[in-house]
């Protein structure tokens, strides 16, 4: 099964371009528009999850903020940036907006669709044309405060995990290390997660739908909504891409199994 990806580029050639690349890979282009469209967003918000690419001559403040609404508005989106143009400084505010990638334009064909898997599956992955990750790194470190979250990084076709950075913002967007607990269980990583919500973030690392929890939990899909919302609001993030990240470094297996059979002990 293919994944879904809609492209909006202001150049037709890179239109033609990607319809050639995606055609032979994992990714199926449902969408491909020149700007971003009152009727294309909403055609993203009816879709479950995809890839958003977003092209654009250089990532401005303007990008960030369209960036920002469709990924707050449609939390199965995994908006991309490719950019013609870029500095180190354009890089984190795309990534703060909410976006899951950020590409130069001219990143490699393999690797841009190793990337593109990468994300698929929860990453968040950069790929600028430095020789090396630290004038990206360094901004984000500058404030001295505990890290808990980092992101990945490609130099030398290569990719790599930078240094965390301050989780403590609703803005940060994905999770490096796994926290480190006195008591090693997952109350302790998240105590004001329910047991429910966490066996709801299990399945959000495994790629499961609203309605795909709803059947496995017996519950509504309107009651995993409520869930969602809760889970968000309570680890300081903006959507369930972000969610599923911060589960997967942040919950070893045991504690897994622990909420497993406690949950089952319930019934």
């Amino acid at each position: 099964m293919k994944f879904p990806i809609v492209v909006t580029h202001p150049s037709d050639f890179v239109h033609k371009a990607l319809r050639q690349l995606l055609v032979r890979s994992r990714f199926r282009p449902v969408r491909i528009e020149t700007t971003l469209s009152e009727e294309l967003e909403t055609y993203l918000r009816s879709l479950e999850s995809c890839i958003w690419l977003v092209g654009v001559g250089q990532c401005l403040s303007t990008t960030n903020a369209l960036v920002r609404r469709v990924v707050t508005t449609t939390p199965g989106v995994k908006a991309v940036i490719l950019a013609a143009y870029h500095t180190p400084d354009d890089i984190l505010p795309a990534l703060e907006a909410g976006a899951s990638g950020f590409f130069s334009q001219d990143i490699p064909a393999e690797r841009f669709l190793k990337s593109l898997e990468l994300i698929m599956v929860g990453d968040v992955v950069v790929h600028p044309q430095f020789s090396c990750g630290q004038k990206v790194a360094q901004p984000i470190q500058a404030n001295g405060e505990t890290k808990a979250n980092s992101f990945v990084q490609t130099y030398n076709d290569e990719p790599h995990l930078l240094q965390p950075f301050d989780s403590r913002s609703s803005a940060s967007i994905a999770l490096g290390p796994k926290v480190p607990s006195s008591e090693g269980s997952a109350d302790s990583v998240a105590p004001s997660l329910s047991r429910r919500e966490m066996l709801i973030l299990r399945m959000l690392i495994e790629g499961a739908s609203n309605k795909a929890i709803a059947l496995r939990l017996v519950i509504t899909e309107s009651t995993v909504k409520v869930h969602m919302k809760a889970i968000l609001r309570k680890l300081r993030l903006q959507n369930r891409t972000q969610a599923a990240i911060w589960a997967r470094n942040n919950v070893n297996e045991s504690d897994w199994n622990k909420q497993k059979s406690s949950a089952s002990s319930t019934h």
